[in-house]
């Protein structure tokens, strides 16, 4: 059984609905393998990173997610104290710039994070191989082995035209990423992730013009083109199942850098099948990197919007940074 004083959030939406339809049968065997537990349900948007937030500074040590990317990402970004990213990061030359003396600022250093994933989506669960059944997932909490992981932080431009950030666990992107977001999460996805993402990919495919945009890796390298996506990946698998990322690691202070470029409408039609057979690294117009640091700027007017851990919260311009093993994850006996 789990020493850890545990605090669970649970999206009971999750799923489409899946959480609060089992939800009787997860706290049954939450109870039998952690010992002190307690539980609060998400209301809302933005719910999960409260309630994460107020549990640490109340002293809980272990903090876990019930629901799908989205409800993970909530909750990890509760492990900090929120950033003023209005002070904190600045505007330079249409360069989202972070000042010299920020660093992020943990709640508990030795907290812990786990999870357990009951979401349409389920791509940051197959990067770390936790695609067992529910069961399985809950005997891993109750043990002792914590795994540091990478985490990303993003600053962009919001919705209102100031700075804004969000911390991100999985995979971020700019460009077709973030119109599929904007569209699927608008969705009903009782038919499962990958069907959602497959056809909010196909939608937003006809209407999509690649977008011309810098891209800095690292400060070392610049590049000017017009793309399909940029992907930021501290993970290997975004949009339902898509290995966008093969071989990207979550504790090695990089991040994998796949850069789709100005690819045809015929080149991008056969993405989504590509994709899940990580055979879209053949193609020409794709390439690599890895990186600590990335930076986007528009070189257009049209906005290019963001994805963050399956959501959408603003647009380019925009910095990625890693976090290198900033968080402790429970992976296990």
């Amino acid at each position: 059984m789990s020493s850890y004083r545990t605090f669970v959030i649970a999206n009971p939406e999750s799923g489409n609905g899946a959480v609060r339809r089992d939800w009787s049968r997860v706290e049954r065997l939450l109870r039998a393998r952690i010992g002190e537990l307690e539980i609060a349900f998400t209301e809302g948007p933005g719910h999960a990173t409260m309630l994460a937030r107020e549990a640490l500074r109340a002293g809980w040590e272990m903090v876990v997610a019930v629901g799908g990317d989205g409800t993970v990402n909530e909750v990890v970004n509760g492990f900090f104290e929120r950033p003023n990213f209005r002070t904190e990061f600045e505007l330079d030359d249409g360069w989202v710039r972070r000042k010299a003396d920020w660093k992020p600022e943990p709640i508990n250093p030795d907290a812990v994070f786990g999870f357990i994933p009951m979401g349409t989506g389920g791509d940051f669960r197959r990067t770390v191989g936790a695609m067992g059944s529910v069961d399985e997932t809950v005997k891993l909490l109750g043990g002792t082995d914590i795994r540091p992981i990478d985490l990303g932080i993003s600053v962009f431009l919001g919705p209102d035209g100031h700075l804004d950030g969000r911390f991100f666990i999985n995979i971020s992107s700019a460009g077709m990423g973030g119109m599929v977001d904007r569209y699927v999460n608008k969705m009903w996805k009782g038919m499962g992730g990958k069907f959602s993402f497959t056809a909010a990919s196909a939608m937003m495919w006809l209407k999509y013009d690649n977008a011309a945009l810098d891209v800095r890796i690292d400060d070392l390298e610049e590049i000017h083109d017009k793309f399909f996506n940029v992907v930021v990946a501290n993970g290997e698998y975004f949009g339902g199942g898509m290995w966008v990322a093969p071989g990207a690691r979550i504790d090695d202070g990089k991040f994998q850098v796949v850069l789709f470029g100005d690819l045809s409408k015929g080149n991008s039609a056969s993405l989504i099948g590509l994709l899940h057979r990580a055979e879209h690294l053949d193609l020409p117009q794709v390439s690599r990197r890895n990186a600590s640091t990335v930076s986007i700027r528009a070189a257009q007017t049209e906005p290019v919007y963001l994805d963050i851990d399956g959501e959408a919260p603003g647009r380019v311009p925009v910095l990625f940074t890693n976090l290198h093993q900033i968080l402790k994850m429970k992976v296990g006996n």
